[in-house]
């Protein structure tokens, strides 16, 4: 089968859906590096999934003369979630082409290395038994911030003045209100914590070599020793994490074992890897860019797909900058000759009315700092397909002179939306935020104008997990077997109990008030502390907590799906503290057999579990869950419930798209944050040879993600793109709104 049959057959000629010359370009690219510029709606999930059948079915023609081994394309995406559309769509496409070729149903798609980059690296390294990850537990965020707070030297054995000395040096990661270096006190526990975790994951994210950040200062030269102690830690522990687990997979693909995966030398089974395609490459970081040059180090075949203006993911240590200077990297990793890189414009728009996106266009293109040099890469303008249908505004304001009045207005035209059946369903709208919190400056008087009209609303990312009834009645309850009487919580030498622990225990009394089978458990519970004391204990600590759920009234609320999330999600919390190892004081290794989920009953204080257990639950786990802002858990395959009208962030909305779409916290300024400051302060120190000095100012890259991230809002909307704001925002023109000239030409008329 040729490429032009694959074509004709995944999309006969006459069917509606059909490739665009753009892509049928992209799918005919030959070999070597190839730089995809995908605008929002334009089909990157279709060409990508096209592409991957082209390597393994095609052959014998001019684009491609051999079949590639399904085991030699590896593939990654940015989440599960789109890893399983594009398998979903590979699928799709395949059941065609096999029901047309039955010879071809022999290739066994399910062998493609297909899914996230920390997936794919995690089955590699066990698949080849590396040296580096043998029987490693990968940790995730909550578990490597219990870790990190209970064994590094700075944040489990405080010094006063060695803390404030450091924490001084990154004062900026603080919020004014949280600390500052004039306080005689260091951050709290939880703040230092959370602060070292993100200065530990960017030292490895932006490969930075701790040898030279012990050349500029003290302070750096202390973070330096901490990342070391940091590693240390975590392979005396067989643990790791997220950010470890591709500076090891990189370590690995340079050794001998490694290079044998990469280019199938002395495996009889494996070509080794022949093609390395990557999406949204704009959320790459600079261990990511190394390993993806890395892989196609030997065959030249990287295929990069993104779009730098929907870059949102600074702050998570992605670097735009390896989707815009692709061509430059591509230089100095593979050696290709300056101008030889295959760059592709995906530019046609299927997903939104022609006003968005000449909206869109204009709003991207209105800032200088976005026209500057290598602010963007060199790519056309977005061109709508979808018929321009002029019976309505496609791109409206919605006003009012006070947050009430906006509120209401919003909610009027959600019910008005529905009772005159422009929709069908709550969930073909969306209101889009920078932050979902639920208090008045944010969400907050959006979901109450809603929710006083009886509209039901779908806000996960509220912040809000830990001060749902079932979390905190859970919580309660184990408190009220571990420390019936609150004596170690009101143990004055007790710094580390949260604030929220009598809240939990007064949602436990109300339960327990009512649930004879709850009050009757606690009491067994106790007795049986209380006749074991100085041993340890049957269950273990996660086991009790799958006894609790089984009573009255844990039972009937899993019967409740959003409930039975969220006590999913806090078994999983426990799951993941029960397996924390415990360090031996003298020697700082981990005890043997020994970890946080199994209890001991007190010797000294019968009825009671032992101190020093307890001390630790209160402070690494009860204090992360009560003072840290969980989001509620998220089901992957459902992007919105039926009947439910979705607030989100704007982060959650990447890769989605409404019908009807309004976007609200327009009165936005650009503001530096840590993540600029940590690029600033370490880009000199990369051991990435395609990075280094050449970054633009804190306060250029701030206004350009906030650009970017108001251009993935404003670019999900199908039919219509509602802004929401006071009528002074609309006046004062900040980022979000574009600058003064897109508002001279385009006037927005209101709704």
């Amino acid at each position: 089968m040729n490429t032009t049959e694959l074509i004709d057959t995944v999309f006969p000629p006459g069917s509606p859906e059909q490739l665009t010359p753009d892509q049928k370009d992209i799918l005919r690219h030959k070999e070597g590096p190839a730089w995809v510029l995908a605008g929002p709606g334009s089909g990157k999930t279709q060409m990508l999934a096209l592409l991957v059948l082209r390597l393994l079915y095609v052959s014998g023609d001019s684009v491609q003369e051999e079949r590639v081994s399904p085991e030699s394309v590896f593939v990654t995406t940015f989440t599960k979630k789109a890893a399983r559309n594009l398998q979903d769509r590979i699928y799709l496409y395949r059941s065609r082409l096999v029901s047309r070729y039955p010879e071809l149903e022999d290739i066994d798609v399910s062998k493609l290395r297909i899914g996230t980059l920390h997936g794919l690296c995690n089955d590699v390294l066990q698949e080849f038994r590396s040296p580096n990850y043998r029987n490693v537990r990968l940790m995730d965020d909550f578990e490597q911030s219990l870790f990190v707070r209970e064994h590094l030297s700075l944040i489990k054995q405080p010094d006063s003045q060695i803390e404030i000395a450091f924490w001084s040096k990154f004062e900026w990661m603080f919020k004014p209100y949280q600390w500052s270096s004039a306080s005689p006190y260091p951050p709290n526990r939880w703040l230092s914590t959370g602060a070292m975790v993100i200065l530990l994951n960017r030292l490895a994210d932006d490969r930075i070599s701790t040898t030279q950040l012990r050349s500029v200062d003290r302070q750096l030269a202390v973070l330096a020793d901490l990342y070391d102690e940091y590693v240390g830690l975590l392979q005396a522990n067989f643990r790791c994490d997220f950010a470890q687990l591709q500076v090891r997979f990189l370590d690995f693909l340079r050794s001998p074992i490694g290079e044998s995966f990469r280019d199938g030398v002395g495996t009889a089974s494996s070509q080794g890897i022949k093609w390395v395609l990557v999406d949204e490459y704009q959320d790459t970081n600079p261990v990511q860019e190394e390993i993806y040059f890395e892989l196609a180090k030997s065959c030249k075949n990287l295929v990069v797909v993104g779009d730098d203006d929907q870059a949102m993911y600074r702050f998570r240590g992605a670097s735009v900058e390896c989707m815009v200077t692709f061509d430059h990297a591509c230089q100095v990793f593979l050696s290709t000759p300056n101008g030889s890189v295959s760059r592709y414009n995906l530019v046609d728009n299927f997903r939104s009315h022609p006003s968005i996106v000449e909206f869109c266009n204009n709003y991207i293109s209105d800032f200088n700092v976005m026209n500057s040099p290598d602010a963007r890469a060199p790519k056309p303008a977005i061109q709508p397909q979808r018929p321009n249908d002029t019976r309505y505004p496609a791109v409206v304001r919605l006003e009012g002179r006070s947050q009430a009045e906006l509120g209401g207005k919003f909610a009027d035209q959600v019910e008005s939306l529905l009772n005159d059946h422009v929709i069908n369903d709550l969930s073909e709208c969306c209101l889009l935020l920078k932050s979902t919190r639920e208090s008045p400056q944010n969400a907050g008087i959006y979901v109450d104008a809603l929710q006083s009209r009886g509209i039901p609303v779908y806000n996960p990312r509220n912040k809000a997990f830990a001060e749902q009834e079932e979390v905190q009645g859970l919580l309660g309850t184990m408190l009220a077997v571990f420390d019936p009487d609150r004596r170690i919580a009101l143990d004055p030498s007790n710094r580390g109990v949260p604030r929220g622990e009598s809240s939990v225990r007064e949602v436990f009394d109300r339960l327990a008030a009512s649930n004879t089978e709850l009050r009757d458990y606690v009491n067994r519970a106790r007795a049986s502390i209380q006749a074991n004391t100085g041993k340890y204990l049957d269950p273990s600590l996660q086991e009790l907590v799958y006894y609790l759920i089984s009573v009255e009234p844990f039972s009937s609320w899993q019967e409740d799906p959003v409930r039975r999330v969220r006590l999913g999600k806090l078994t999983s919390l426990l799951e993941a503290y029960s397996s924390m190892p415990v360090l031996d004081p003298t020697t700082g290794v981990a005890r043997e057999n020994v970890t946080r989920g199994r209890m001991r009953a007190s010797s000294s204080h019968p009825g009671e579990i032992q101190e020093e257990w307890l001390r630790a639950f209160y402070h690494l786990f009860l204090g992360r869950v009560l003072e840290s802002g969980f989001d509620d858990e998220e089901d992957e395959d459902i992007i919105v419930p039926p009947r439910m009208f979705p607030v989100m962030t704007i982060h959650q909305a990447k890769g989605l798209q409404f019908p009807i779409v309004f976007v609200g916290g327009l009165l936005e300024n650009a503001q530096v944050g840590p993540s600029h400051r940590l690029e600033s302060l370490f880009s000199s120190h990369t051991l990435n040879p395609a990075r280094g000095t050449n970054v633009l100012p804190d306060d250029e890259r701030a206004e350009m993600d906030l650009v970017r991230q108001y251009y993935v809002a404003y670019s999900r909307a199908q039919y219509a793109l509602i802004l929401l704001g006071l009528q002074s925002h609309f006046r004062q023109q900040r980022v979000p709104l574009g600058a003064s000239k897109l508002w001279a030409r385009r006037r927005l008329s209101p709704l």
